[in-house]
């Protein structure tokens, strides 16, 4: 069964967390408790059996991929708009730009990639990058980078069957 639209967003939420995390808090995460104590490794009111969703491997295959964009120039020059626009409060519409910036140049270069993970790779790419030479702004990226996958990304994640099923 395919996961709803509030499991699909709770579980980029989970893997953004995860993504932008420094190693330590990966390895001391606490997961949510039930109302029973129990807890719970994939999210509420979960009783899938067979549900794979883990956010520390998911957001490892994406920082893989988002290692490799480093090193694009159009990636870097996309950056530009962004740090100057996060210091002036416009985290949301910087960090939209900046994905949509890269998202075009790769989607001349990778036709056969799906647009959907183009984006994610591009939004993955950004938030990396942001994370690591701005460490002040990792709260408002990690809050821009939720908001914009399950925005621009969300409803085609549901339609996978929820980020577990996503081929990164």
């Amino acid at each position: 069964m395919a996961p709803t639209k509030e499991t699909v967003e709770w579980q980029t939420s989970e893997i953004i967390k995860c993504l932008l995390a420094d190693e330590e808090e990966n390895e001391n995460r606490v997961f949510p408790q039930s109302a029973h104590g129990v807890v719970e490794a994939d999210g509420p009111n979960d009783n899938n059996k067979d549900d794979d969703f883990d956010p520390v491997v998911i957001a490892d295959k994406l920082r893989c991929v988002a290692d490799a964009l480093y090193e694009d120039y159009k990636f870097q020059a996309a950056l530009g708009d962004l740090k100057q626009a996060a210091a002036q409060e416009a985290v949301d519409a910087a960090f939209s730009h900046g994905v949509d910036t890269l998202f075009q140049s790769q989607v001349l270069e990778k036709a056969e990639v799906a647009p959907e993970m183009q984006l994610i790779r591009a939004s993955v790419a950004v938030g990396r990058y942001v994370k690591k030479s701005c460490p002040d702004l990792k709260s408002k990226v990690q809050s821009a980078m939720t908001s914009f996958l399950n925005r621009r990304v969300g409803a085609w994640v549901t339609q996978q069957g929820g980020w577990d099923k996503v081929k990164v």
